[in-house]
């Protein structure tokens, strides 16, 4: 039993890798609506029934595989907020491909290039970012009130960017403000940072266990390929939707 232990203990995956890994699992998520959801929604009548319930039962697998990559996209912008030199290039940059991203984003899950009721997720990391910047300000800002008073206000910060993630119908909206708060708060926490985090994305099916990837997660191995991250969530959406083009 030591030596299983040992042997988990020695393994290390570095931000990229766990980014990749996040990427594949977003991609996997996206295919299956972007694709089998709306071949189903434009075909189903002509499907014949048991052919219809094996490729919902392949678009509920992969959904289900695509609901582990927002937590750890979500975990590495808090990283990242902690770990940034200049917080306005990371919010300027989360910005620009936020306005980059919406047209692919539309085009990727409906087929269509502007769709009110669903803006894309570099929206809600841009929140959170300034949500993140504003809680710590709060933080290192008292203006002599008392700590009980800047946890209130703190709370309150948290509650409005979730009302405006919602309301402009940002991905994941509240719970990606709400899994950013609660990363904030218990950084440096040890094991405790990783279960509540995966406690507050107990919502989604099969999300809490993104957090079992994260345990094995080595801070001290230098990120890499930064922007290409950035590039391939508009990239493969628009990809998604010119297979979907193709194929339905």
């Amino acid at each position: 039993m030591k030596k299983n232990v040992s042997c988990l203990n020695r393994i290390k995956l570095s931000c990229t890798v766990l980014k990749i890994i996040a990427c594949v699992m977003m991609l996997i998520d996206h295919v299956g609506y972007g694709i089998l959801h709306n071949y189903m929604a434009v075909h189903g009548m002509d499907i014949a029934p048991d052919v219809y319930t094996n490729i919902n039962k392949v678009y509920t697998v992969l959904r289900g595989i695509g609901r582990l990559a927002f937590p750890i996209f979500t975990f590495f912008l808090v990283e990242g907020f902690f770990r940034t030199k200049n917080i306005r290039k990371y919010a300027l940059r989360l910005a620009v491909f936020a306005v980059i991203s919406e047209v692919p984003f539309d085009l990727g899950l409906y087929g269509k290039p502007f769709y009110r009721d669903h803006q894309n997720i570099m929206i809600s990391f841009f929140l959170a970012l300034l949500m993140l910047a504003f809680i710590r300000f709060l933080e290192k800002n008292t203006l002599g009130l008392s700590r009980p008073v800047v946890y209130l206000a703190q709370i309150c910060a948290v509650i409005s960017f979730a009302d405006a993630a919602y309301l402009v119908h940002a991905d994941y909206s509240w719970k990606c403000m709400l899994l950013a708060a609660v990363l904030y708060f218990t950084k440096d926490s040890g094991a405790f940072h990783l279960l509540a985090g995966a406690a507050s994305t107990c919502w989604e099916k099969f999300a809490p266990l993104s957090f079992v990837l994260l345990y094995f997660y080595d801070p001290d191995k230098k990120p890499r390929f930064k922007y290409a991250f950035y590039i391939f969530y508009p990239a493969h959406l628009l990809i998604i939707y010119l297979a979907a083009k193709f194929i339905i």
